[in-house]
């Protein structure tokens, strides 16, 4: 992307427009095409005076500009074009226990749209002809519109491709697959099917130029195509190779998964399963929980995610199987391990143990959007040390930070004498590989972070440690190989990500919230001021300075201007955003612009407050 001026003044894509009639500027990080022939016709983005009709490929808001033409859009998404204020209430309590893994980067104001446009309808702008095609994958429900200009085949196909054989982000594409049973939770890149089948159709009506949504004119689109599907499809194969959700699902469940963004019969490599035995008896195991057994008859719990799990803690203490319980481990925050934690420490008068790198999640659940968020807040958590240790009758415990399924995880090494030593990993493996299948989770690919961090932790493990992940029925192991062979693939998918996504570092195009603000929820009295932040990390193997320019909603007003911080390659900092609640009760919604060197995101986060 080239570099903005202010907005409105835009510069221009192209050294060379392709054409006189056909106008391209970058606006806020977005393509604004105007069209001049017998009259006008404005695509994706629209500035200044126009008043011409606007085509709209799909309704993310981080890629619209306000207009005062005639909007046209695909009806199959009207719902986000008109509906946003029931679609934010929702969100209010939606967002706990959210397991659909859809952006939120919805409109927080409902758009106009004067004419709802699905697949074979023609629209008639500027004396041509534009074709619509319905073409999913960025979006549910996504088009393109296609038409003759200057002689030229030329496809106005919206975020479907960016650049030479790329794409925007990989998490906007995460889904269900129901003929393979899979929700939207297990759906990694589950919509690159159809941006497969859409780059096909494309591609067959022969076009000469692409304009996208986003990014540079593409002049050479048979072979940017080409190349945008061999890269998905590499990816893909990658992530089928190491799954976990093969010892869950099966192979029959993963090849029809497979088969969708290969193609029919395509050659399908799954991990088989690694060596896995019985738990050791000093070990109760009970849907996702445990409890390590002393000899004393003392228990310490990992986890408490369900009504059934706490009754069935309660009811081996009320039994003597277990005497009493000193403490509980929560490995992570998705609620089928945390949801009755809280309820768990106040029966058993226990403390909660995590590590200190989730311990806020833990406390203040309602500060972030994760998936599976549980709404039931821990106060007073015990945040221990990477590497902390601690005594525990004849046990020793060390406390890891093991941001394998997700970001905010750890893991736990139990070490008995006269037995194989037990690291509790909650979710992040299985017999059949890594736990990845959900990109909202947060999965990074630097070095030290996310799964390479997992794999140099588990090398470091005592000789013949046993691995738990509590929702598989056994203790189980990596040999030498088939842990060197998931560090080679998983290396090999960071290569491939690297070249999929137009930014200098992939973790941008699978980490949603590398910029976020926090609290993500806020309940406020009519009139109240609250300062909240916009926080960020630095992904890119260079310093950055990020501006950050927060805007209002309807009677919620920024009380604060724009504001920047430079932050160093992997440093983490925040922009202070003053905020002043409406006197009217309801649901309101801030944004906020991302600007960086070669980035920038109109609406790009936001932050729901709730006034009451």
């Amino acid at each position: 992307m080239k570099g903005l001026l202010a907005f409105f003044a835009a510069s221009l894509v192209l050294s060379a427009q392709p054409s006189d009639s056909i106008l391209v500027k970058e606006i806020e990080g977005g393509n604004s095409i105007t069209i001049h022939q017998d009259a006008q016709v404005a695509i994706y983005n629209s500035y200044g005076n126009f008043l011409g009709p606007l085509l709209i490929s799909n309704h993310r808001r981080d890629a619209q500009v306000n207009t005062n033409g005639q909007i046209i859009a695909p009806k199959t998404e009207s719902d986000y074009f008109k509906n946003v204020q029931a679609y934010w209430s929702s969100m209010t309590k939606k967002r706990f226990h959210y397991y659909t893994q859809q952006s939120t980067k919805v409109l927080v104001e409902p758009l106009d749209v004067r004419r709802w446009v699905k697949d074979g309808d023609v629209v008639e702008a500027a004396g041509s002809k534009f074709q619509v095609m319905a073409t999913p994958g960025y979006t549910r429900g996504a088009v393109s519109y296609l038409a003759v200009l200057d002689g030229k085949r030329c496809a106005f196909t919206g975020d479907l491709i960016y650049g030479d054989g790329k794409i925007f982000d990989l998490y906007s594409f995460q889904d269900a697959i129901p003929e393979a049973k899979v929700g939207g939770y297990h759906g990694y890149g589950a919509r690159l099917a159809d941006l497969v089948s859409s780059l096909q159709k494309i591609k067959t009506w022969k076009p000469d130029v692409i304009y996208p949504a986003r990014g540079p004119v593409i002049h050479n689109p048979a072979q940017a195509i080409d190349k945008l599907i061999g890269r998905v499809q590499a990816l893909y194969r990658n992530y089928l190779s190491t799954n976990a959700l093969h010892w869950y699902f099966k192979e029959e469940r993963m090849r029809i998964c497979g088969e969708r963004v290969l193609g029919k019969g395509a050659k399908i490599d799954l991990m088989p399963y690694c060596l896995h035995l019985d738990t050791p008896e000093w070990i109760i195991q009970f849907s996702t929980s445990r409890i390590i057994v002393a000899d004393n008859g003392h228990g310490f719990l990992l986890d408490c995610g369900g009504k059934n799990q706490f009754e069935t803690a309660k009811d081996l203490v009320e039994r003597g199987v277990v005497k009493q319980i000193d403490g509980i481990f929560l490995t992570h925050t998705h609620d089928d391990h945390s949801q009755m934690v809280q309820a768990a420490a106040e029966h058993f008068k226990c403390p909660v143990y995590t590590t200190t790198e989730y311990e806020d999640v833990v406390e203040n659940p309602g500060r972030y959007l994760m998936p599976g968020l549980t709404e039931n807040a821990v106060p007073d958590v015990k945040g221990m040390k990477d590497g902390e240790t601690m005594k525990w009758h004849e046990y020793e415990f060390t406390f890891r930070y093991f941001p394998g399924q997700m970001i905010y995880h750890g893991a736990l090494l139990v070490e008995r004498p006269k037995a194989k030593p037990v690291f509790f990993i909650g979710d992040s493996f299985a017999p059949s590989g890594i736990d990845d299948y959900c990109l909202l989770n947060r999965n990074l690919v630097h070095s030290d972070t996310g799964y390479p961090l997992c794999f140099k932790i588990i090398r470091q493990l005592p000789e013949d440690t046993w691995l738990i992940n509590q929702h598989v029925p056994h203790v189980f192991r990596f040999s030498d190989k088939e842990l060197t062979y998931l560090e080679t693939q998983y290396a090999k998918r960071t290569k491939i990500l690297r070249e999929l996504f137009p930014w200098d570092d992939p973790n941008y195009g699978i980490d949603e919230r590398w910029s976020t603000f926090y609290p993500y929820g806020n309940i406020m009295k009519p009139g109240e001021t609250l300062e909240v932040e916009v926080r960020l990390i630095n992904h890119s193997p260079i310093k950055r300075t990020f501006k950050v320019t927060p805007r209002d909603h309807r009677g919620a007003k920024v009380l604060s201007g724009p504001a920047s911080t430079t932050l160093a390659s992997r440093g983490e900092g925040a922009v202070k955003v003053k905020i002043q609640a409406p006197k009217e009760p309801g649901v309101y919604v801030i944004t906020a612009d991302i600007d960086s060197k070669d980035m920038h995101f109109r609406d790009w986060v936001e932050t729901i407050i709730e006034v009451k």
